[in-house]
């Protein structure tokens, strides 16, 4: 503390005085302003950041959903048999369709990706006993209502995919908001993104369709004749009006708006992406280039063996390897257990052009009873019929 020191001439000592009461009471009171401004100022800024941060995670989380969606969209048609339909399902909240996204065969050229750890039950085709309800359908519609094979025996390799919006009733969410969630066959489903709210006039749905008119020009489905299902196989009878208008879709809108709560002032701020993704796909044949498919194999030997448990599949080569088409590039090689009722996507392959063909399978389960097939496959590419073996107990 400063001291003032003054002499005191009647005694000739020394007096000393500090701050008086008023100076202490002034000092602490500009203190008490400094810190409290500099504190408001802080939590202001700090509410800011918090803000900004928001709306910028908002913006990412409708940047990343619109991607995800582009990204497996621009792929549908892709790899499907020639029965099944590109488009199952399209609504305004809902979107369902048929792609070969994922395969665990590493020789499958017709899908996008190959994962060998996938899902063996999200990296093929459904099969009928497996059908569920479409998303957001009403009255509910089951898909499918066939198996779609993409040769004798062989399930088709593309799956069925689902975007769909659903309200998020989850604990303290705020009412209005939408989860957008993507599901694989007839698996659980995932969330995508969550925070969506609806267009605040709804002029501008989730998804919007388009056709092409004589011109090239790209036409929107006007919302009235939504929505639409292709739950019928291509080349049914009862593939018509309504069931094949989804064939005529070229391209999807994508229009994701999220909120993003503001701090300060407990108003919601919106961030809209939008996307037109055009389906690439879309009225493309199926055409073979190598002629007919090739003539399969007879059928394969199976031998189970107890230490080290495994089997070893044999077979002949097809016919079209040698004479013929003399097509053949590959053999695929499939296993189901005896129970299942069709294959999905092969476990491996085998290069055409050996003078012996067999397969060590070592990744079996003791007391499990399998059904291995062979099909053979040209440079289209197209399948044979696969050629089962006979059913088979490891020991």
């Amino acid at each position: 503390m400063l001291l003032l020191v003054a002499t005191d001439r009647a005694t000739g000592g020394i007096r000393r005085a500090g701050f008086t009461l008023i100076e202490m009471i002034i000092a602490m009171s500009l203190m008490m302003f400094i810190v409290g401004t500099a504190v408001q100022f802080m939590r202001k800024q700090g509410l800011l950041v918090a803000s900004e941060t928001v709306r910028s995670d908002a913006f990412q989380s409708a940047e990343f959903a619109v991607s995800q969606l582009d990204r497996d969209l621009r792929a549908a048609g892709a790899g499907v048999a020639d029965i099944q339909p590109m488009l199952a399902q399209v609504d305004t909240q809902a979107l369902t369709f048929n792609a070969n996204v994922v395969s665990i065969d590493s020789g499958d050229v017709r899908a996008v990706y190959q994962l060998r750890d996938a899902d063996t039950n999200g990296a093929r085709g459904m099969f009928q006993n497996e059908a569920v309800t479409l998303p957001n359908s009403s009255p509910a519609k089951l898909y499918p209502d066939t198996t779609y094979y993409s040769a004798t025996g062989i399930v088709s390799s593309a799956e069925t995919i689902s975007y769909y919006l659903r309200p998020d009733s989850t604990a303290g969410a705020v009412s209005g908001r939408y989860l957008l969630m993507r599901r694989v066959n007839a698996l659980a489903p995932t969330l995508v993104a969550r925070g969506i709210v609806k267009d605040a006039r709804d002029t501008v749905p989730f998804l919007t369709y388009f056709t092409q008119d004589t011109l090239n020009r790209l036409v929107p489905i006007v919302r009235s004749r939504l929505p639409l299902y292709h739950v019928k196989v291509h080349g049914d009878v009862a593939d018509t009006g309504s069931s094949g208008a989804t064939d005529s879709i070229r391209a999807v809108r994508v229009h994701i708006t999220m909120a993003a709560r503001d701090q300060r002032t407990g108003k919601d701020n919106l961030r809209t992406v939008e996307s037109l993704v055009r389906l690439m796909n879309a009225g493309l044949l199926d055409r073979t280039t190598c002629g007919q498919p090739p003539y399969g194999v007879p059928t394969p030997s199976v031998v189970a063996a107890s230490a080290p448990k495994q089997v070893t599949i044999g077979w002949s080569r097809s016919s079209d390897e040698t004479t013929g088409e003399k097509d053949v590039e590959r053999y695929a090689i499939f296993r189901r257990l005896s129970s299942a009722a069709a294959f999905g996507d092969p476990i491996t392959s085998i290069p055409a052009g050996q003078a012996t063909y067999s397969f060590v399978d070592t990744n079996v389960i003791a007391g499990n009873t399998y059904v291995y097939g062979i099909a053979a496959q040209d440079c289209s590419p197209q399948l044979s019929g696969v050629s089962a073996s006979v059913a088979i107990t490891i020991p």
